[in-house]
């Protein structure tokens, strides 16, 4: 199920919001009052809340570098929306014209994942990690080379996540595909042997999950 999808699978999240109405219902008597109804809807969208801050959190935005093999991203594009995750792909860009077009979509998405992914196939498996180097913004109101730096520990976070199951390093880079972008991202350099798509995605999922988690994780040790 593609968390994306908000009203066709109706066994996930349609499923979801009709037994999350159904108990707000309860909260209605007989001829309730106006009111009353009022405050049913607000046990709905309380309710309703976790599940689409879930939504929200699993969505990622990848953006197609170098020369594109579109069978290759149609692999990674079907493993990861099999992986429950929302994803948009999108090309990436070679004049700040196309780059601006790109962050005004983008920005528009709820996502919160932003991968910057040359994907090449390949014989011999590789990785390359990098997060953008850009300046600190200093007024309330940011140029579009300041942006990425708002994000800067998080894409650190992000960097080292996704590159510990591959056993690799980070590199700090200046990088034209961040400009503008308001998200934690990351430019990874894939060589992808094609009979080893499924182990190269599971170690990259690997890293994601950890990324996506670790508010979790840290939440849980405080509880302990």
């Amino acid at each position: 199920m593609n968390r994306n999808i908000y009203i066709t699978n109706c066994e996930g999240p349609v499923s979801t919001i009709n037994n999350a109405c159904a108990t707000a219902k309860a909260f209605l008597p007989e001829g309730g009052k106006l009111s009353t109804l009022r405050g049913s809807i607000l046990v709905c969208i309380f309710l309703l809340m976790p599940f689409f801050s879930l939504q929200a959190r699993d969505n990622l935005v990848f953006c197609q570098m170098g020369d594109r093999d579109p069978a290759l991203w149609s692999v990674l594009k079907k493993y990861f929306t099999g992986k429950s995750y929302g994803v948009s792909i999108y090309e990436g860009a070679d004049s700040i014209e196309k780059q601006i077009q790109n962050v005004n979509k983008i920005s528009k998405e709820k996502a919160v994942v932003f991968l910057a992914l040359d994907l090449i196939p390949s014989e011999k498996e590789g990785i390359f990690v990098a997060m953008s180097k850009t300046k600190e913004g200093k007024g309330s109101i940011l140029e579009i080379d300041e942006v990425p730096a708002a994000h800067r520990t998080d894409s650190e976070d992000l960097a080292l996540s996704v590159a510990a199951p591959f056993g690799a390093k980070i590199k700090r880079l200046p990088l034209f595909v961040f400009l503008g972008i308001d998200m934690p991202g990351v430019f990874l350099k894939i060589d992808c042997p094609k009979d080893k798509t499924g182990g190269v995605f599971n170690r990259l999922n690997e890293g994601l999950q950890k990324y996506l988690n670790r508010g979790v994780k840290d939440e849980n040790e405080r509880k302990n």
